[in-house]
């Protein structure tokens, strides 16, 4: 019929002549005018950093020109090269696609003798279906809650963990680091602390690496914060009580006062046993959730 079902980007392309390629198919409304719909798949090969290109193409292909489920951009890894950043890439419109990549997975191992491993697989955009009506629509009721409420009722968080990365380009020293965690310690309000004579003991190693690690702890709670003798900073906050998010968030502001440290990750955690997912405050056994 004259379509075209395969498409490869050997070594002999380049850049100029790809680019022209995808942008006359991202204007292009007839394209299943020259490719076969639902057939047609693009092969490509990185060798390393330098043929990045490639997958820049093929990305923006399946983005651009195909789009809609079922478009997926594949790369395949191949190992027992003497680069380990060779990879196959390819974009397809196939319904069966994960079953044909093992079947041309398979197929690579035992003509070359390489190992391979699909490390991404990334899928097309839903498909528009205009009025659409669920033939059923579910509700929790139409599930079997038995085992997220056996693991629901077992939890019992006792505390909250909070990590923070936090990155500068200005220079930190072993001195700056433990002001800065003097400094952020004033904004915790601990009740064993304000109830009792009891202080927070700061221990610091320094021994080990460019960098330091502090360990501030007492009787509910800790504070780790490690520096890598660089820009970056982790700070690792546990506490069974008197913590919040507000708390926490009023530490790293002014652990970061005076500095341009910005925070790069924040994290919140409930910490307990039996399957932790709710914090403390939230979770009440003698309260049923709503959808049990």
């Amino acid at each position: 019929d004259g379509l075209f079902n395969v498409i490869i980007v050997d070594s002999t392309a380049n850049k100029i002549i790809t680019s022209v390629f995808a942008r006359t198919f991202k204007d292009f409304y007839g394209k299943y005018d020259v490719l076969e719909k639902g057939k047609v798949i693009i092969l490509s090969a990185m060798a390393d950093r330098s043929d990045e290109w490639h997958e820049n193409f093929l990305k923006s292909f399946k983005e651009k020109a195909l789009l809609s489920d079922p478009a997926v951009y594949v790369e395949v890894a191949l190992y027992g090269t003497a680069d380990d950043d060779f990879k196959l890439l390819l974009v397809s419109e196939h319904d069966d696609i994960v079953n044909k990549l093992k079947v041309v997975t398979k197929s690579v191992e035992t003509t070359t003798g390489l190992e391979s491993e699909v490390q991404l697989i990334n899928g097309g955009l839903w498909l528009m279906q205009d009025d659409f009506k669920a033939s059923h629509p579910y509700s929790p009721d139409d599930y079997n809650n038995t085992s997220p409420f056996e693991q629901w009722k077992s939890q019992h968080p006792l505390g909250l963990q909070i990590i923070t990365q936090m990155e500068t380009e200005d220079p930190l020293s072993k001195e700056l680091v433990r002001y800065l965690l003097d400094n952020a310690m004033t904004s915790l309000s601990v009740s064993s602390l304000d109830s009792s004579d009891e202080e927070i003991q700061i221990q610091e190693y320094d021994d080990l690496g460019d960098g330091c690690v502090l360990m501030a702890t007492w009787t509910e709670g800790s504070v780790f914060v490690l520096w890598d003798g660089r820009g970056h900073v982790d700070i690792n906050l546990f506490a069974y009580e008197g913590i919040d998010e507000e708390e926490s968030k009023s530490f790293n502001l002014r652990f970061q006062s005076d500095t341009s440290l910005r925070v790069v990750l924040y994290d919140e955690h409930p910490r307990g046993f039996g399957r932790v997912v709710n914090y403390k405050h939230e979770f009440d056994p003698d309260v049923e959730p709503h959808w049990s």
